[in-house]
Parts: C-alpha cells; sequence; structure tokens
C-alpha cells in the first residue's frame, strides 16, 4: 500500500484496552500505514449507555498509544455535528485529508452490522473495510454475509489471534472491584478509576 494511505480506527474506547491497542498496532504493520484512532464524542448506537466523557476516554486512549510508533489519536468527531456516524467521519477525512486514502479498522462483529449502519453503501462505495476475526463471527462466512446487502464492499483480513476482551466487560469488573491486570495499562487503569469517581 502507498504511504499516503491511513488506517481509521473509530469506536468508543469505554475505556481503551491492550485488545485495541493490539489490533491498532497489527493494522499499522500489515497495511503499512498510520492508523489514527477517533473517539466518537457519543455514538449514535449506545445513546442510552452514557459512557464516560469524551474528554477522559480521550486522554486515556492518549496514554494506550503514547510511545507506540504509527499509532495516532486524533479527534475527528468534535469537528462534526453530533450523534455523528461513521459515514460522516469517513466523507469528513476524505474532504479534509485528499492527499490519503482511507482504509477503516473495525471487528468481524461490527461488519455482520455493517449493512444497518447509516449510510452503508456509500462507505462500501469509498472506502476498504479491515477486518479482525471476532469470535462467533467466522470470517469468510461473515464477508459473504455482507455482500449479500452490500456487493461492492472490500475487505482485508487482519490476521490477529482471538482476544477476547471487550471494554464492557472491563467496567464489570471495575464495578465488581476486581482486577485489571492484563487487560489495560496502569496508566490506562489509574485514569478509568479517576474518571469513574469523578462520574459517579
Amino acid at each position: 500500500m502507498s504511504g499516503q494511505t491511513v488506517v481509521l480506527f473509530g469506536g468508543t474506547f469505554d475505556p481503551p484496552h491492550l485488545g485495541h491497542l493490539l489490533m491498532a498496532t497489527l493494522a499499522h504493520e500489515q497495511c503499512d500505514a498510520p492508523v489514527w484512532l477517533s473517539p466518537a464524542p457519543l455514538p449514535p448506537h449506545k445513546l442510552e449507555l452514557s459512557p464516560l466523557p469524551f474528554s477522559w476516554r480521550l486522554e486515556m486512549l492518549r496514554e494506550l498509544v503514547e510511545g507506540q510508533s504509527g499509532l495516532e489519536v486524533q479527534a475527528l468527531e468534535l469537528q462534526l455535528p453530533r450523534p455523528s456516524y461513521t459515514v460522516d467521519t469517513l466523507r469528513y477525512c476524505r474532504e479534509n485529508f485528499p492527499q490519503y486514502r482511507f482504509l477503516f479498522l473495525m471487528g468481524a462483529d461490527s461488519l455482520h452490522t455493517l449493512p444497518s449502519w447509516k449510510g452503508s453503501e456509500e462507505m462500501a462505495e469509498q472506502t476498504e473495510f479491515v477486518v479482525a476475526a471476532r469470535s462467533g463471527y467466522p470470517f469468510e462466512q461473515t464477508v459473504r454475509q455482507c455482500r449479500k446487502a452490500l456487493p461492492q464492499v472490500r475487505v482485508k483480513l487482519l490476521e490477529m489471534p482471538l482476544v477476547d476482551i471487550s471494554s464492557s466487560w472491563i467496567r464489570g469488573r471495575l464495578s465488581r472491584g476486581q482486577s485489571l491486570c492484563g487487560l489495560v495499562p496502569p496508566a490506562v487503569e489509574k485514569l478509568l478509576r479517576q474518571a469513574v469517581q469523578a462520574n459517579s
């Protein structure tokens, strides 16, 4: 891939964890391109969940990628009306960074639901997706299913081990007073505990 490629990794990142870091790092290596991690201020599909404030999630994400070559945190969605959708973010990137070709990084569970996303046809026409395997979503089968609704979708498999870590599971462990060792870096855990205390 050319040096003008950028991999966009959007998400709630509530909190960002080592699974996110592994996924971003492998995308950087396998796509030979920088990865922009972009937290969503208020994800449309999670409006009822009241995630931690954007400023805390942005700070935790910056801490997660500190010192990691090729990974950058970009607060892109602050430039967009809320709630913003992935199609809006990708459109903003194409219009404001025309020198780059954007790929979009996601898990196979997200690819499974892609046909129901707002603007999915535009995304399928304009963007290539880099997809990580997820438990319960066999890659080839998930791609075939997606192509029934979006025949033009372009997908590249991200080679990575199955990492069954989710932000919601981490939040649950935190609420039960259980260890987060091996799930988030110590600096992120410190910020997470401060954020939860400040917003409880």
